[in-house]
């Protein structure tokens, strides 16, 4: 019983300030979708392919060289990208599928045809270094980078959806935080605790409108009053 009593309470809390639960869900949810289709910035993502026949030991120092700022000045400087290799280094990454020969070079970058770009050139100014730094000469390009035209950070959906679960928790909680602050005495039987005595009686709520049909059905009464002593 007191717990739905308590449930009839909770319900009617929200309902009482409905309107702030539906003006922060709709408010959240415009947002985030105003951040995910105007703000945020779509990134692109692509891979190239190589053959590296190499012992463990040296693939892993491959792997590592790949995203040195040293080696990737050279691509910077080869294809005169307005970026520092370090700014390159946050952007690429490189790892052996599977434990296998076959190493993967991916970029990410906002545009798709420079990651791509940056993916390819890479695979080749790797192939030439690592011919001449470490004699390698078992490295052969497996597959170029293709042009992804598909954004890694962007999912509309997910975003708005997010958003409106985030604009609902905040009403509520706005919601039972006002509640929380509100110290109105809305029934007879807490007043009765606060008072430590019984309500004799209460006062309706007085406004306007209400004064003015009291007003209007007094002047009424009136009227047929003196109406009916004039008859007599």
């Amino acid at each position: 019983m007191d717990k739905e009593i308590n449930i009839k309470n909770i319900l009617k809390i929200i309902r009482n300030r409905l309107w702030i639960l539906l003006f922060i869900t709709i408010l959240f949810t415009s947002l985030g979708a105003l951040y995910s289709f105007y703000i945020t910035k779509p990134l692109y993502q692509t891979s190239s392919k190589m053959i590296v026949n190499a012992d463990d030991k040296l693939m892993n120092t491959l792997m590592v060289m790949i995203r040195e700022p040293g080696f990737l000045e050279h691509v910077v400087k080869e294809m005169d990208l307005n970026t520092s290799p370090e700014e390159l280094s946050q952007r690429i990454s490189a790892g052996s599928i599977g434990g296998s020969s076959i190493v993967e070079i991916s970029v990410i970058d906002r545009k798709a045809e420079i990651a791509a770009d940056i993916a390819n050139t890479a695979s080749n100014v790797f192939k030439r270094e690592m011919e001449k730094t470490f004699e390698l000469n078992d490295i052969s390009i497996y597959s170029e980078a293709k042009i992804n035209t598909v954004p890694i950070n962007i999912n509309h959906e997910n975003k708005i959806v997010l958003a409106f679960i985030i604009g609902l928790i905040a009403g509520m909680g706005l919601i039972f935080l006002l509640d929380f602050m509100d110290n109105t005495v809305r029934t007879d039987s807490l007043a009765e605790q606060l008072l430590e005595a019984p309500v004799l009686g209460s006062v309706s709520k007085m406004n306007k409108k209400n004064t003015a049909q009291k007003k209007n059905k007094n002047e009424k009464a009136e009227i047929r009053r003196h109406s009916l002593e004039t008859n007599e």
